[in-house]
């Protein structure tokens, strides 16, 4: 695996595009780097490359990406976003079981119908290159769920303060479907690990 250097500015969009046709370019380049990382892998890819793939002029890719880590850092953003945006969708589940499901299940689906791209982002761009956006995330989720947890706190086993609960059930889920995905990911289209994974943290959050 590539070294990875500490200039974050290395992995951050040089500008955000406003008009339409600014904002095409950008998708189209997202798109093209996607398609390389999953069809030649992270080494193959370059900038020439993914400008020529994406139908753009490489100096309208470095108009907004300084370089490929940029690129790869704005696609792991962007999942990571999609992957929060499912678990608040509408309509949300109603009672501790219904969350676990719904978490589990989400977690699940993302890395299995995107398993490629979500594995190769993994292994490839580094986590400070998108702490910031995942702290956002955080600071938006912890809090509904804390306060989700208190609402059911005479459901609940654990006599941890409900925002460790909260961050605890997060990383177990997060940190076993991807180990999954990136060691053994046809497991992640067999309903077995789910339906485990939900068993497990349901006996340990919720009261017989």
């Amino acid at each position: 695996m590539q070294a990875k250097t500490t200039d974050k500015s290395l992995y951050a969009l040089r500008k955000t595009p406003k008009q339409a046709r600014a904002q095409a370019t950008v998708e189209a380049v997202l798109d093209a780097g996607a398609r390389i990382l999953i069809d030649q892998g992270y080494a193959a890819a370059n900038t020439n490359l993914i400008a020529e793939t994406a139908g753009v002029s490489i100096g309208s890719l470095y108009e907004y990406f300084p370089g490929k880590e940029a690129i790869f850092a704005e696609l792991r953003r962007r999942e990571g976003l999609k992957t929060y945006a499912e678990l608040l969708a509408d309509p949300r589940p109603e009672t501790p079981t219904a969350v676990l499901r719904h978490l589990v299940t989400t977690y699940v689906r993302r890395f299995r119908d995107h398993h490629q791209l979500r594995v190769a982002l993994e292994n490839e761009v580094p986590r400070y290159a998108i702490a910031e956006v995942e702290q956002a995330v955080k600071d938006d989720y912890f809090p509904l769920s804390d306060a989700f947890l208190s609402a059911h706190s005479n459901e609940l086993r654990p006599t941890n303060a409900v925002p460790f609960v909260s961050e605890f059930l997060v990383r177990v889920v997060c940190s076993t479907v991807i180990d999954y995905a990136k060691y053994a990911p046809e497991r992640l289209s067999d309903p077995e690990l789910t339906e485990t994974v939900i068993d497990m943290l349901e006996r340990w959050l919720l009261k017989d």
